[in-house]
């Protein structure tokens, strides 16, 4: 999502191989083009954004800066509906333990605020949507 909503030329996650050739030969010939900069994410256990800053620098010369980015920074501003999201759970937090629903995350779904076992929580892996994948591709 990161790599989407700032337009990057490319994003390096631990879900999908990256072969760093064929990205450096991408981002150079966009360089032959007349592009001066570019934005590479690079996710947490996905690589070393340091590793991925001097591999461009040695294999087209571009300048790297690396930002590493904190708790606070990911975050961002919350929204109006970050607000009244978290107002809701809460609220639903208190209402499902007062009816003695233990053992449960609240989450939102299709609109409504609906409790999930943990057990299912914890035992189901998130699927990153490979559509989003493809967008980011062929945007970049």
């Amino acid at each position: 999502m990161s790599g989407l909503s700032v337009g990057a030329e490319a994003v390096i996650i631990p879900e999908v191989p990256v072969d760093y050739n064929e990205l450096t030969d991408r981002i150079w010939q966009e360089r032959k083009r007349g592009k001066i900069n570019c934005i590479v994410v690079v996710a947490e256990g996905a690589a070393s954004a340091y590793s991925v800053a001097r591999h461009f620098e040695n294999k087209i010369g571009y300048e790297t800066r690396i930002t590493i980015l904190g708790h606070i920074q990911r975050g961002g501003s919350p929204t109006a509906f970050d607000r009244i999201l978290a107002s809701r759970m809460g609220y639903s937090a208190v209402n499902f333990l007062l009816d003695g629903k233990f053992g449960t995350m609240v989450a939102l779904e299709k609109g409504q605020t609906v409790t999930v076992p943990l057990e299912k929580v914890l035992s189901e892996k998130k699927v990153l949507d490979p559509q989003l994948i493809e967008l980011v591709n062929t945007l970049s």
